[in-house]
């Protein structure tokens, strides 16, 4: 029979609770020590999810497996226990209940096999004073009444994922570029001057060119004379259009991590004690 104080003892090192293979059925719970002896009678563990009541397991016939406590109880007996409420008391209805399923108190006109595999043949009429006898006992939590709560924690983390995927890609694309450049042109222009002894009264050395230009202008110029005719060839600039390949830019791609804060939210259970009074 585990002591109380090893039960303290595996509850303070976060024990779990065992089936009879060794399998762990849920960490350990409450316990609860019988009302007249003072010696641990009940465990709960939770073999459910959270919202659901806790299973009780009795101790009789459990042992100690390191920290942990082991059942001599299948993960299916345990698991389909009836469910009672964790209210901070057993009532004696609610043990013999529990006592019952597990097979360590025989019901009306039941045969009981006890752990050992011994079998006790007395019917329900032999077995009356020890009904009474449980009828009057109630088992409660142990220590100071507590009672494990729980609750549903909110865990964000990051993943990576691909989000786009870019290429650098050339091609040529035709635009229209419209430029203003300035040409000049050569005009006729018809001057009378007077003359006087084969010169002219004035001559102010002024044309249409400066002196460079007329020399390299007029160097072609075709004069003829046929009669009374002068011919004059005039000149003029016309805009020539080239086109040159020219660097502008080198475009250059890089990854770059940037932070920012998100909010995540997200709805979380978690479970309520409350105390409710009843008048004996």
């Amino acid at each position: 029979m585990i002591t109380l104080e090893q039960m303290k003892d595996s509850m303070n090192a976060g024990a779990n609770v065992l089936s009879e293979d060794g399998a762990v059925l849920g960490s350990m719970g409450q316990l609860y020590v019988d009302d007249a002896t003072g010696e641990p009678s009940w465990v709960t563990v939770a073999t459910h999810t959270m919202g659901n009541p806790e299973s009780f397991a009795p101790l009789q016939g459990a042992v100690l497996s390191g920290r942990d406590i082991r059942l001599p109880y299948s993960h299916a007996k345990v698991y389909d226990s009836p469910k009672m409420s964790q209210d901070g008391h057993l009532s004696p209805e609610e043990e013999q209940h529990l006592l019952r399923y597990y097979g360590l108190m025989a019901g009306k006109d039941d045969v009981v096999t006890d752990r050992a595999g011994v079998t006790d043949t007395h019917v329900a009429d032999t077995n009356a004073a020890d009904t009474d006898r449980t009828r009057s006992q109630s088992s409660r939590p142990e220590g100071d009444y507590s009672m494990t709560r729980s609750e549903e924690q909110l865990r964000v983390g990051t993943e990576i994922r691909e989000t786009e995927r870019v290429r650098l890609v050339k091609r040529v694309v035709t635009e229209d570029v419209t430029m203003t450049v300035q040409i000049r042109r050569e005009e006729l222009v018809v001057e009378r001057v007077p003359v006087k002894d084969g010169k002219p009264f004035y001559d102010d050395g002024e044309g249409t060119f400066t002196e460079a230009e007329r020399g390299r202008l007029y160097s072609a110029v075709e004069t003829a004379f046929n009669g009374d005719t002068t011919e004059v060839v005039l000149y003029e600039e016309r805009p020539r259009v080239e086109m040159e390949v020219v660097p502008i830019e080198r475009v250059r791609v890089r990854r770059e991590a940037r932070v920012h804060d998100e909010v995540v939210s997200g709805q979380v259970r978690k479970e309520v004690i409350e105390t409710d009074r009843v008048d004996l």
